[in-house]
């Protein structure tokens, strides 16, 4: 039984209780010998000690197959969990991705609108058409430099002559 014990580390559970069962029958055997030969009083104990290692063995058993059944629900249950940590992790990747695309088409025009815009004026006023309106509103530093353009240009206007006014928006 010590051997049968030290090796339970490196032996597969099904081994081991298939050698206990072979070790009990044994024993068993051996003591059923004896009592043959003997004593009736212990040949009912005999039968006593058959009946409860047959008995430790049906429970030991028992008890092994309902440790396997609560691994196989623990496995069950690990999968479940994977299963809904990719589905979460998909929709958060399905969600970064529409948002992204939409931050790459919708904040882009609303930063080059007005600089298109601020671009056209000064290319206007290159020219000398210093009668521009600059049609951009909002808030931020390309309002803040429309601004300045204004009144660089009211400034240039003043000293100028008059020329025809054109809107840019």
């Amino acid at each position: 039984m010590n051997n049968l014990l030290k090796r339970a580390a490196r032996t597969r559970r099904e081994r081991l209780v298939e050698e206990l069962r072979q070790r009990v029958g044994s024993f068993d055997t051996q003591i059923s010998n004896t009592v043959e030969q003997g004593n009736p009083e212990l040949q009912r104990l005999t039968e006593n000690l058959q009946n409860s290692s047959q008995e430790v063995l049906r429970r030991t058993s028992e008890l092994e197959s309902t440790n396997w059944a609560r691994v196989q629900v623990d496995h069950a249950d690990a999968r479940k969990l994977i299963r809904q940590a990719e589905w979460s992790l998909g929709t958060v990747s399905v969600l970064t991705l529409l948002i992204s695309v939409w931050v790459s088409y919708i904040l882009p025009r609303q930063v080059i609108k007005p600089l298109l815009s601020l671009k056209e004026a000064v290319d206007h006023a290159a020219e000398g058409n210093y009668e521009i309106e600059l049609d951009v509103h909002g808030k931020g530093e390309i309002v803040d430099l429309v601004g300045s353009l204004r009144r660089l240009l009211s400034s240039v206007r003043k000293r100028a002559w008059p020329k025809s006014s054109t809107r840019v928006s």
